[in-house]
């Protein structure tokens, strides 16, 4: 009920088919990596208070804008530079959530989500490293789809308990 202009996490699925590898690559990159960033939402939650709550859709509201700029790729050499300036806006985003004034009930959750986030990262690190390295099978995409979707999941789960709505889907 957020209406059009909500900003929604693309679904991806990966079609295996070898023609297709390039942009296959660099689609999986895209979506492994927007899974976990937050969009937009329209009701934040009531129990926080509301500088918790400004600073933390400011933060995750920027840190959206900037991946949203970035080029997206369509080619592992795209993935290849991408992934390195997507990570360090994930990275800032990090900080920039744990250095907030959290409310002591909302604390392990944020923590939690930060977890998962940086799990995420992990992840796209990994694939960044196959990439770069010339190892990486097409049969390890839906693996890595799967596991990026768990820990969105996880991510928005926690933010929202944490009261951090602009900072979940």
């Amino acid at each position: 009920s957020s209406g059009p202009a909500r900003a929604r996490r693309p679904i991806c699925r990966y079609q295996g088919q070898m023609a297709r590898r390039n942009a296959t690559v660099g689609m999986v990159v895209a979506c492994l990596l927007l899974a976990g960033c937050g969009g937009s939402s329209s009701s934040p939650g009531a129990s926080a208070p509301p500088a918790y709550l400004a600073s933390a859709n400011a933060i995750c509201s920027v840190q959206l804008a900037k991946l949203n700029k970035l080029t997206q790729p369509t080619t592992p050499e795209g993935a290849t530079s991408y992934l390195p300036k997507a990570l360090v806006i994930m990275q800032s985003e990090e900080t920039q959530l744990t250095a907030l004034r959290v409310p002591a009930d909302k604390q392990a959750q944020l923590k939690a989500g930060l977890a998962s986030e940086g799990e995420l990262a992990n992840v796209l690190r990994g694939l960044l490293h196959k990439l770069r390295s010339g190892v990486v099978e097409l049969s390890s995409f839906g693996e890595l789809q799967a596991r990026s979707d768990a820990l969105n999941a996880d991510v928005d789960a926690h933010f929202r308990q944490a009261g951090l709505e602009r900072c979940a889907e």
